[in-house]
């Protein structure tokens, strides 16, 4: 393919892909500190004791204090100050979920939030990043323009071979239409490696949740656990089957008799590249049997690196000094949608201005004929 074709196909998947990137862009930066930002918008006063209360503590007073009905998810809180989040079903009203703000030193709650999440800062940026507010739809579409963002990554590569001839140049002393294009060059060029990691993971999940994986229409049914029954005790089963486990997530049975209980986390010395959820254990609600039962550390390479795409795609495996780069570089796409959208203006511009000349000088090269 020649040049100009490959130009032309990256500058229609800029055009159609730009708005996109400039969303995603901007919502994924403040992603990456958006639990802090959302302590600072919305402080909610936590005294933290030495240690947080038992979970079959905390079940029976969130029991007390809430109206009838199920937990379906405990969102376990990975900053001190900090509540846990609980999943709750009413059973008065079937179609409503809250999310409960927990504390976990006193048993109390403390607010709450939509299913979703959205009417808290942190919940609004991530609805808006995976789905545009528009559900199992968004987040489908996400995953198109997830594909969209890495065609235009390797189109870019095709069209800029001597990438090291751009690799530092900005001409800031030339016209906007050059200063535009070498910003253009200078951030694709420098970031690449990062648009390849967004890219990729971001697309595999919307593509998998969307056409690889199928959900069943889910049915709610009440009463499938119990205060009566231990979650401690399966804890420290958990704790015996994986070293230093650290609890992240539990997933309570909601949907069936068949349904497991779910306990989702990792080692407290884990590598930097295992998610926060990528080892887990699924006993039976009843038996305390256990179903399956999955350490991550153990797991065959290629499940590895999939668990490893969500510390990648956030920017957590090396902490704040990963995580400042991912809030830098997590501008570049929102900087490529608006240089890039410059470049076409001001091309478009200057061959009008071209054209319109080239007919003045017509018309007046046709006057002097005369």
């Amino acid at each position: 393919m020649k040049a100009k074709r490959w130009y032309q196909l990256h500058l229609i998947l800029g055009i159609f892909g730009s708005s996109f990137l400039l969303v995603i862009g901007i919502t994924g930066s403040l992603l990456v500190y958006g639990k802090e930002i959302q302590s600072i918008l919305s402080p909610i006063e936590i005294t933290s004791n030495a240690h947080r209360l038992s979970f079959d503590e905390l079940y029976r007073e969130f029991k007390r204090q809430v109206p009838q009905g199920s937990i379906a998810g405990w969102l376990v809180s990975d900053l001190k100050n900090q509540p846990d989040q609980i999943w709750f079903h009413d059973r008065n009203i079937p179609s409503k979920e809250n999310v409960y703000l927990l504390d976990p030193y006193h048993g109390k709650i403390i607010g709450s939030l939509k299913e979703d999440r959205s009417d808290s800062f942190y919940g609004f940026l991530l609805v808006l990043h995976y789905s545009l507010f528009m559900g199992g739809i968004g987040y489908f579409i996400t995953g198109c323009f997830a594909i969209v963002y890495l065609l235009l990554v390797f189109t870019g590569i095709k069209l800029y071979k001597r990438f090291w001839k751009s690799l530092i140049r900005l001409r800031w002393k030339e016209s906007s239409q050059i200063l535009f294009s070498d910003l253009h060059k200078f951030v694709g060029i420098n970031a690449v490696w990062f648009h390849l990691i967004l890219g990729i993971t971001g697309g595999w999940w919307s593509i998998r949740d969307t056409i690889i994986r199928t959900y069943p229409e889910e049915k709610l049914v009440h009463g499938l656990w119990s205060q009566s029954k231990s979650i401690d005790q399966l804890i420290i089963n958990c704790e015996n089957q994986i070293e230093n486990f650290r609890l992240g997530y539990i997933s309570f049975p909601h949907h069936s008799e068949e349904e497991p209980i779910g306990f989702y986390g990792n080692s407290y010395d884990s590598k930097g590249w295992e998610s926060r959820y990528g080892s887990y254990i699924l006993f039976n609600a009843d038996s305390n049997q256990m179903i399956r039962f999955v350490d991550i550390s153990k797991e065959a390479l290629i499940n590895q690196i999939l668990d490893a795409f969500r510390p990648l795609h956030f920017g957590t495996f090396a902490n704040h000094i990963s995580k400042i780069i991912w809030v830098l570089f997590g501008l570049t796409p929102a900087i490529l949608s608006v240089s890039g959208i410059m470049v076409f203006y001001q091309k478009r511009k200057n061959k009008r201005r071209y054209l319109n000349q080239r007919t003045q000088s017509n018309e007046l090269g046709s006057f002097v004929q005369r």
